[in-house]
C-alpha cells in the first residue's frame, strides 16, 4: 500500500469539553460561595426542626470541605492531564451518590410540598451530572493544551 492510499490519521478531540468544564467550574464556585458566605440563607429555605440544626450545620461544613477537595482535584486533573479518565469517572460517581445522599438527608427536610426552586436545583444537578458523564466518556479526547 502506497503512502497515498493510507487513510490519514485524524486527531479528534472533544471541542465542547472546555465549555463543559467552564460551566462546571462556574456552578462549583457559585455553590461554594453560597455555602461559605450565605449559609444562613441557604439553610433558611428548609423546614428544619431546632434540634436538627446543629447536625445540618456539621453536614454543611463537611460538604464545603469535601466539595473544595473534589473540585480542586478535578480541575488539577483536567489542567495537568493527570489521570483524567479515572478521576472523571470517579467524580461522576461521587456526584451521583452525593445527589442521592442530599435527597435523603437535606431535601427530605423541606416541607411536605417542596418549593418550585428545589425542582430547578435538582434539574441543575442532573445537568451537572450529565456534563460530568460526558466528560468521563470523552476524557481521552481532551482538547490540546495551549502553549505558554
Amino acid at each position: 500500500m502506497s503512502a497515498d492510499e493510507r487513510p490519514a490519521l485524524v486527531l479528534t478531540y472533544d471541542r465542547w469539553m472546555k465549555w463543559r468544564m467552564l460551566f462546571l467550574f462556574g456552578i462549583a464556585v457559585t455553590y461554594l460561595i453560597r455555602l461559605i458566605f450565605f449559609r444562613d440563607i441557604a439553610l433558611a429555605a428548609f423546614d428544619i426542626a431546632s434540634n436538627r440544626a446543629p447536625t445540618l450545620s456539621a453536614y454543611v461544613n463537611w460538604r464545603i470541605a469535601s466539595a473544595s477537595g473534589v473540585i480542586g482535584i478535578y480541575l488539577y486533573s483536567y489542567l495537568r492531564r493527570w489521570h483524567f479518565v479515572t478521576i472523571s469517572w470517579t467524580i461522576a460517581g461521587i456526584a451521583t451518590i452525593s445527589l442521592v445522599a442530599d435527597y435523603l438527608t437535606v431535601y427530605m427536610l423541606t416541607s411536605a410540598q417542596p418549593p418550585y426552586w428545589m425542582r430547578g436545583v435538582l434539574a441543575l444537578r442532573i445537568i451537572v451530572i450529565a456534563c460530568l458523564l460526558l466528560n468521563a466518556v470523552n476524557a481521552r479526547k481532551l482538547p490540546p493544551r495551549p502553549v505558554a
